[in-house]
C-alpha cells in the first residue's frame, strides 16, 4: 500500500525542510512548492492526499491557490490545511470561504499537526465516495477503528453512520441510529453554542462543546461539525468529530 502523499507549499525553505522531516518519520510521502504557482501546479500534477498551504506566499496567496483548487475538478476534494502566522478571526473565514478544511497556526505543535492530518485523511476516506451496499461493511470497519467518535449525516441532518465511540461518549445505545434526526437530538443536550447558529452558520467547521445532557454522567465533549459540499456549493452531508 502506497504512502500517503502531501504537498507542502510555503515560500521560506526552512519550513518546508522542517515540515518535511515531521512528515517523513510518520511515513508521508512529500511534495514541496516554494510559491503560491509552483503550489497549484504541483496540486494539479502530482494529486496529493493532502495539501499544507501557507498563506502568504508570492505570486499567488493561499487564499487564491485554495480558491482554484476548489474550482478545480481533479483538486476540488483534495483536503486543505492552511498554515500561518495570521491569528485574526477575518483571515480565518477568509480561509474558510475559500475552501480550507483546517488551519493551524505558527510556531505549530507537531503532535497536533500530525494529528489534525490524520484525522482529515481518515475523514476523506469515510466520505469520498458514496457508499454501496457490498461497501457498508468496510466503511464501519474503518468507523470502528477510530478512536474519535464519527457520525455522519446527510444534508437534511438524517443519520447515515455512527461509530461505536461516538454511541459511547453520547451514552446512547448501540441500537440503529440510521434516519434519526441528529439536529433533535442536539437540541436537548447542552451546547456551548446555541442550535440555531449550529444549524445556520455558514462557516464549512465549526466547533463547539457538548458538556451537559439528560444522560447521567456525560463527559464535557469536544465536537467538530464538518459541512461537505456538493458542486453546487450546497450542503449534500454533514461529518461530526466527538472527542473528550
Amino acid at each position: 500500500m502506497s504512502k500517503p502523499k502531501i504537498l507542502v507549499a510555503d515560500d521560506i525553505k526552512q519550513n518546508v525542510k522542517l515540515l518535511r522531516v515531521i512528515l517523513t518519520a510518520a511515513e508521508y510521502d512529500v511534495v514541496e512548492a516554494y510559491d503560491g504557482e509552483e503550489a497549484l501546479e504541483k496540486a494539479r500534477g502530482e494529486h496529493p492526499d493532502l495539501i499544507l498551504l501557507d498563506i502568504m506566499m508570492p505570486k499567488m496567496t493561499g487564499y487564491e491557490v485554495c480558491q482554484k483548487l476548489r474550482a478545480d475538478a481533479s483538486t476540488k476534494n483534495i483536503p486543505i490545511v492552511m498554515i500561518t502566522a495570521l491569528h485574526e478571526m477575518n483571515d480565518r473565514i477568509k480561509g474558510i470561504e475559500a475552501g480550507a478544511d483546517d488551519f493551524i497556526s505558527k510556531p505549530f505543535n507537531k503532535a497536533e499537526l500530525l494529528a489534525r492530518i490524520k484525522a482529515l485523511l481518515r475523514m476523506r476516506q469515510v466520505t469520498e465516495k458514496p457508499v454501496k451496499k457490498d461497501e457498508t461493511s468496510v466503511l464501519e470497519s474503518i468507523l470502528s477503528d477510530l478512536k474519535e467518535g464519527i457520525i455522519v449525516t446527510d444534508g437534511q441532518w438524517k443519520i447515515r453512520n455512527m461509530n461505536k465511540m461516538a454511541h459511547d461518549l453520547l451514552h446512547i445505545p448501540e441500537t440503529d441510529m440510521k434516519d434519526t434526526d441528529f439536529l433533535t437530538y442536539l437540541s436537548h443536550l447542552k451546547l456551548s453554542l446555541p442550535v440555531e447558529v449550529i444549524t445556520n452558520t455558514q462557516e464549512k467547521i465549526t466547533d463547539f462543546q457538548i458538556t451537559d445532557s439528560n444522560a447521567e454522567g456525560l463527559p464535557s465533549i469536544n465536537a467538530r461539525m464538518t459541512k461537505i459540499l456538493n458542486e453546487q456549493g450546497n450542503v449534500a452531508g454533514i461529518t461530526f468529530t466527538l472527542r473528550k
